[in-house]
């Protein structure tokens, strides 16, 4: 009997083997599902936060239109809206303008105006000879009193805006100068 109690020890060790095979394999199961979970997990996230954010800035999924249809033009607006808001601003640098006011002061300014599109940037290039003139005209007709103030220079710019858009025959801004901007302005 003492002898069959020798055999009993390696059938001790055998069998703590398998038990830490098995804890090394649960341990591998456990890691590679927390690997999921944490990996799946931070993919939903990201879904959501996508969608909210899409969400928020007004980005609503696009319906489409059967065939035959026409669309109406408020959602034509709208997307035309979304493609000038996503895309960067374009300007084009008109020229710098050095003139004498009703006076006798001298006014010197460089304008930049921003347009819709980089189209619409060599239209506005195509009329600069006309704008130019157009331009000219009205910055000389002003007192230096009149864009002496913030309001009298915020005037002028809408004033150069509606004669650049006149002489484009733009009817909205789309068409035409969306804003006129001052780079420099230099009385004397």
């Amino acid at each position: 009997m003492a002898e069959a109690k020798k055999p009993a020890p390696q059938a001790e060790a055998s069998s703590d083997a398998k038990k830490s095979k098995k804890n090394v394999v649960l341990y591998v199961v456990i890691g590679l599902l927390v690997l999921v979970i944490v990996v799946g997990g931070g993919f939903a996230t990201w879904l959501f936060l996508t969608i909210s954010a899409n969400q928020s800035y007004g980005d609503a999924p696009q319906e489409h239109v059967a065939e035959g249809h026409d669309e109406d033009k408020g959602s034509k607006k709208k997307e035309k809206k979304k493609e000038k808001e996503s895309a960067p601003p374009v300007f084009d640098k008109l020229d710098t303008y050095t003139v004498n006011l009703a006076g006798g002061t001298v006014l010197q300014t460089e304008i930049h105006v921003q347009v819709a599109n980089e189209a619409q940037k060599e239209v506005v290039k195509s009329y600069l000879p006309r704008i130019s003139s157009q331009i000219n005209l009205l910055l000389s007709s002003r007192k230096p009193e009149d864009i002496a103030t913030l309001e009298g220079k915020v005037k002028l710019m809408d004033d150069i805006k509606q004669a650049i858009n006149k002489v484009l025959g733009a009817k909205d801004d789309e068409e035409g100068v969306m804003s006129v901007e001052f780079k420099t302005f230099i009385v004397q």
